[in-house]
């Protein structure tokens, strides 16, 4: 697997992977806008050539946001949105990031033991947040200040 920042000929593949995974997706011109973003930062995860994954964050030093994570549905419980989430972290706790942000669904519950997994915690709810259905995001965060260079040896192949 490789992990690159995520390109605009990545964009068909993303769109198509947007579309099967969320319950109120991103339109194309969403997802160029949020390419173009200037303090926007998203990552692309290829298994033999092919999109299999993606992610979308925000920054305002010293925080970052996810936005979007996602992975094409015939390739999940792969490792690759950990993946995907590791290598983000990796990258703002190397440019001095101090915090990572997020929401996810209450329901989602593979989502949040991921979240979990790599050190997130609630720091609140987000009532009726979600549309389609309707329903309150969790919101969840990520401190940096426990991590070291350690934390992230197993990402250095990516």
């Amino acid at each position: 697997m490789i992990i690159q920042p995520l390109q605009v000929a990545d964009l068909p593949a993303v769109a198509r992977i947007e579309q099967r995974s969320m319950a109120d997706p991103w339109t194309e011109q969403q997802l160029v806008a949020e390419l173009q973003a200037g303090n926007g930062v998203s990552f692309v995860a290829e298994e033999d050539g092919r999109v299999c994954g993606y992610a979308f964050f925000r920054t305002c030093a010293p925080e970052s946001e996810l936005l979007r994570l996602a992975v094409d549905p015939g390739m999940r419980r792969n490792g690759i949105g950990e993946a995907l989430l590791r290598h983000a972290l990796y990258s703002f706790f190397r440019q001095g990031y101090t915090t990572c942000f997020l929401e996810v669904r209450s329901s989602n519950v593979g989502a949040r033991r991921l979240y979990e997994k790599i050190g997130f915690f609630q720091a609140g709810i987000r009532k009726k947040y979600y549309r389609q259905p309707i329903e309150d995001a969790v919101l969840l965060c990520r401190n940096f200040s426990d991590m070291t260079e350690g934390i992230f040896e197993d990402l250095k192949r990516y």
